[in-house]
């Protein structure tokens, strides 16, 4: 089921006449144990879905996530026998596209259960995330700084991390997008991505005391990009994001891993319009291992009382912490597992 297909159904059902019975639904899936049903609610011609099964199953304190246009009502019916039934319903129509997505991805999950109660848990779990990315997620898509962050991590993945590691690793090291305090952790070795844009000086920006601070792990590497706009030569966000696809989709555990990642760093393949906007062309990738006197602010120096700090850094005076990305290729492939 796509969000595509999602959207003509919902337009299908919103063109008949209300329903007396407060909803019109058209059934999604035949073989799973879960009925789930693309719906549109009336009186207000709510795009949502339906989800039932047999038996009486709530998520964990009566918890029920609420998103952010968003409602989910929670019940069980008795007669004739119990019967968990979720109605997830938009109340914002300015996020019908995000929407649709989050649908498409609910639907997929629940059908990949083999059993009732697997597949309303797996529901609700889902939509716990889906909350945190709804209030993630702007309807027009990622600003233009989180975009090139989110290519120089990609970047990063494309040229090292697959080329040290197995598809599944390289994509389960890359713990950012959680989010953790460095973007890839392995076995130990960390490395923090900073992307700048070439024409502008290569200012780091550190956003907290924890970033560089090496001692959780066995190594700590600063990875510092340079990116320039270059319609013919570079890439687009949404380019990047394919390019690394293809190489994780050789492993189909590592493909959907890649996809939840990318979905939790706020990536949504409906935006690639906007994303094709603008290439980028990384002219420098360069990598310094944070170890003794390199310069940082962590909480073992900073003083007492001082917290949430942010500061940053000149990549340009760091040259004698310099590594080259086969030394950090080696550091992973050592504690490859």
């Amino acid at each position: 089921m796509t969000p595509e297909r999602l959207l003509h159904i919902w337009q299908e059902l919103g063109e008949q006449t209300p329903s007396p019975g407060g909803m019109h639904r058209r059934r999604l899936d035949t073989v799973s144990p879960v009925d789930i049903f693309a719906c549109v609610f009336w009186p207000g011609r709510q795009p949502g879905l339906l989800v039932e099964g047999a038996g009486v199953f709530r998520p964990p304190g009566n918890r029920i996530p609420a998103c952010r246009g968003v409602r989910t009502v929670h019940e069980v019916a008795s007669v004739p026998s119990p019967r968990t039934v979720l109605r997830i319903l938009l109340d914002d129509n300015a996020l019908l596209e995000i929407f649709a997505v989050l649908s498409a991805d609910l639907v997929q999950v629940i059908t990949a259960e083999s059993t009732t109660g697997a597949g309303l848990t797996r529901c609700i779990d889902r939509l716990c995330m889906w909350q945190i990315l709804f209030d993630r997620i702007p309807a027009e898509g990622l600003s233009d700084e989180r975009q090139r962050g989110l290519f120089g991590e990609l970047a990063v993945m494309d040229s090292l991390l697959f080329e040290a590691l197995s598809p599944f690793s390289a994509v389960t090291s890359w713990v950012g997008p959680d989010p953790a305090n460095q973007d890839f952790i392995h076995a130990g070795t960390a490395i923090e991505v900073k992307t700048s844009l070439a024409k502008r000086h290569a200012r780091v920006a550190i956003s907290n005391e924890k970033q560089l601070d090496e001692r959780p792990h066995k190594a700590l590497f600063l990875a510092h990009l340079r990116i320039d706009e270059s319609a013919a030569l570079g890439l687009s966000l949404a380019s990047m994001v394919s390019r690394v696809r293809a190489r994780a989709e050789v492993d189909p555990a590592a493909a959907r891993e890649l996809d939840d990642r990318l979905t939790l760093a706020g990536y949504l393949d409906l935006h690639t319009s906007i994303y094709d906007r603008r290439n980028w062309l990384v002219t420098s990738m360069r990598f310094f291992r944070v170890e003794g006197t390199f310069p940082r602010l962590t909480e073992h120096n900073l003083p007492v009382g001082v917290g949430d700090i942010r500061y940053s850094i000149i990549a340009d005076d760091l040259a004698q912490f310099e590594a080259s990305a086969e030394h950090v290729s080696r550091q992973l492939e050592d504690h490859n597992v």
